[in-house]
């Protein structure tokens, strides 16, 4: 019987099946008046032979509760019984790696299946990224050199060893195949140099060089050095001309291996040291690693330049006039900001005093200001040589808390902006992502009046179903909820007269940063946050289902201030669409005028048709897919979301009539981030077809959220 495939579907979607015994059974309410012999066909539902969520006898929806949270309840009026169907989408706890939670019947929300991300080849290693909310796939490298195991394809052929690969330059007279070609000490085989401090690499007058690390072995330590496999380090020395002590600035780069610099007191020696960093990612991509030897002395200062992998690592040198370390360190020695008068401020070797929610790790300068009366207030940093992003976080006068952080904002400029800002003392943390130096500007203006899309308090209504433009220009970080930090934003009131499905979109600029979310009307703490999305393209959606009636808050963030756009989707509840089958156009589900919600699992369907923005996967057709069918009679807005799929998808849009119809032009997505696939297009009358099809490959259990409204 065709129930009884559509219970044996629902099975491969991951619900957990459980006997009569382990729970009441809650397809009959006994409170509802209903004919309790209703019960004994209600319990053939496990049999095989009577439809799943199938109740008790009702007149109407009122009468149908199953007291389970995550399932749609109705009164079927065909057969005068109440249906319960369950609904995944209400489960989902946002954590990728742990599985796709499920709606079972009996039980509620259970979770789902974790995500092994195993492919059974012994040559990958496999890992569930929560960040990309993907699986990341790595060939076999034991010994973390970045050369994979020679069995497995790759050129290492001792994978125990992380001085032996395929990537190393062969060293002269070691008796070891350092190169893995199968050769020991060949003539192409390379000394390696200023590996020890009778061999240093003589740095005497300010400039860039370039110190090869090929064949260096691990000598010598720092409290910096990369702990990672196969690390080795050469040594140079700053030799100073005699004179006056000198301070030493010095900058190494390479493009990816880890890597620090560190200039100890004495080459060789264990003891003190005069500086060490680590590297950080900087601006422009590269590993960048800064250090300053302050008020050396004439004569020669050893430096140890560290890498794991055989890099070339590009050190700038600079001789400067010998200047002190920052001391307005903390709170109590914080330096005055006078208005509009520049700063400069060195990131470079101070200690990390303030908790911020902006904060990465580096270090933290202190400055404060004062203002006699309520003020507009601007601060702007901005890199001088763009080493590193400028991090900024205004604090009141008690400081030196987390709870006494205002606001902070990062960027290339960092600028944070607070309107009439009342009279007293305030304080700036200055910060940045890499070493770098920052001009810092303070700026005060007579109070401004806020616009009405300022704060959450008697935010303007948003339209249901229609895009409207949010102008950010001049905006402030008002909302508190931790959707984002130190973004502009603008807020409106979203009202629900009826229980609500709710699709937040809002589109932003190219090379922003964008944030959408639903709040309840305070917008005062992470409690109030219903929904967020976060995107680093346009567009950031935040979705919810079976949102009670009631005044909520939909917000705009945008990390630049930037322009953007809202759309506040917005249709009564509906219960989920249980895709079963749906392999083929033949038996595609239609998805109704009004539009829908669905779910399915394509791990059990065939790779049928293929898809424009695809690549094959080892099959012709890519990944299995499932097919669902959209007639329009007039012009309309279509909106395809697949948030909270649970693999990397892709959706295509085609049209007919014939199946599978031909590809709609930019109308193929793929969803291989956190944000899964989406489409938004004006469609003329016609037929189309809908095909949830996976990337890659990648195939498992999908939701979609079809929104049709008027162009």
């Amino acid at each position: 019987m065709r129930w009884s495939r559509i219970f044996l579907a629902l099975a491969t979607f991951g619900l957990p099946s459980c006997s009569s015994e382990e729970a009441k059974n809650p397809f009959i309410r006994e409170d509802a008046g209903v004919d309790a012999s209703v019960e004994d066909d209600a319990d053939t539902a496990d049999s095989g032979d009577a439809e799943p969520g199938l109740g008790g006898a009702c007149l109407d929806d009122g009468q149908c509760d199953d007291g389970i949270a995550c399932t749609a309840d109705r009164c079927d009026p065909e057969l005068g019984r109440c249906r319960f169907t369950p609904d995944d989408s209400l489960c989902q706890d946002g954590v990728f790696c742990n599985g796709v939670e499920v709606c079972d019947l009996r039980l509620g929300c259970r979770s789902g299946e974790p995500v092994t991300c195993s492919d059974q080849n012994a040559c990958t290693i496999e890992r569930c990224v929560e960040e990309t909310k993907s699986c990341e796939r790595h060939p076999r490298d034991a010994d973390g050199d970045g050369d994979p195991d020679l069995h497995c394809g790759g050129g290492d052929c001792d994978d125990d060893d992380p001085l032996v690969s395929s990537k190393r330059r062969e060293i002269c007279g070691n008796g070891r195949d350092d190169d893995c070609d199968g050769a020991a000490d060949e003539e192409d085989c390379v000394v390696p140099a200023h590996d020890d401090c009778d061999d240093v690499f003589v740095i005497d007058a300010p400039g860039n060089y370039v110190l090869s690390l090929h064949a260096a072995s691990p000598d010598h330590g720092a409290s910096c050095a990369p702990a990672s496999p196969g690390v080795r380090d050469v040594v140079a020395t700053i030799d100073l001309p005699q004179g006056p002590a000198r301070d030493v600035d010095i900058v190494a780069t390479t493009p990816s291996s880890a890597l620090a610099i560190a200039m100890p007191e004495r080459c060789g020696e264990p003891g003190g040291e005069l500086a060490c960093h680590r590297a950080t990612r900087s601006s422009t991509g590269e590993m960048l690693a800064r250090i300053r030897g302050r008020e050396l002395s004439p004569g020669s200062h050893p430096l140890y330049v560290f890498t794991d992998t055989d890099a070339e690592v590009t050190l700038r040198v600079r001789f400067l006039d010998p200047s002190p370390k920052p001391d307005n360190e903390t709170c109590g020695s914080a330096r005055d900001l006078e208005p509009f008068t520049q700063f400069r401020v060195p990131i470079l070797d101070a200690e990390r005093d303030l908790a911020s929610a902006c904060s990465v790790g580096l270090g933290d300068l202190v400055y404060s200001f004062t203002i006699a009366e309520p003020s507009d207030v601007r601060v702007r940093a901005t890199s001088e040589d763009g080493f590193g992003e400028p991090i900024l976080s205004l604090r009141s006068e008690a400081c030196a808390l987390p709870e006494d952080e205002l606001a902070c904002v990062s960027g290339r400029p960092a600028v944070l902006y607070e309107r009439a800002l009342d009279a007293g003392t305030y304080f700036v943390g200055v910060s940045a992502t890499a070493p770098t130096d920052l001009k810092l500007v303070l700026e005060v203006f007579p109070p401004s009046e806020a616009p009405a899309d300022e704060v959450c308090e008697g935010a303007p209504p948003v339209p249901h179903n229609v895009t409207i433009p949010v102008d950010l220009a001049d905006h402030t970080d008002d909302v508190r909820t931790g959707c984002s930090t130190g973004f502009a934003d603008a807020a409106y009131t979203l009202e629900l007269t009826e229980t609500s499905d709710v699709l937040l979109v809002q589109r932003f600029a190219q090379g922003d940063v964008g944030a959408v979310q639903l709040a309840k009307p305070e917008c005062a703490s992470p409690d109030d946050r219903l929904a967020c999305g976060i995107a680093v393209q346009s567009p950031a959606r935040a979705s919810i289902r079976k949102l009670p009636p009631g005044d909520y808050r939909a917000i705009v963030e945008s990390r630049l201030g930037s322009e953007s756009t809202l759309t506040a989707f917005v249709r009564p509840h509906l219960p989920p669409t249980l895709v079963a089958f749906a392999d083929r156009c033949d038996d595609a589900v239609v998805v109704p005028k009004e539009g829908g919600f669905f779910q399915g699992n394509t791990a059990n369907a065939t790779a049928d048709y293929s898809a424009g923005c695809d690549y094959g996967a080892g099959h012709p057709n890519g990944a299995p897919e499932q097919m669902l069918r959209l007639d329009l009679d007039q012009p309309k807005r279509v909106v395809l979301d697949m948030s909270g799929s649970g693999y990397p998808t892709l959706l295509n849009l085609r049209r007919g009539p014939g199946c599978p119809g031909v590809e709609v032009e930019a109308s193929c997505d793929v969803g291989n981030s956190a944000a899964r696939s989406y489409l938004d297009r004006v469609l003329e009358p016609g037929s189309y077809w809908i095909q949830v099809d996976g990337f890659a490959g990648a195939s498992g259990p999908w939701f979609l959220d079809v929104r049709i409204v008027d162009p």
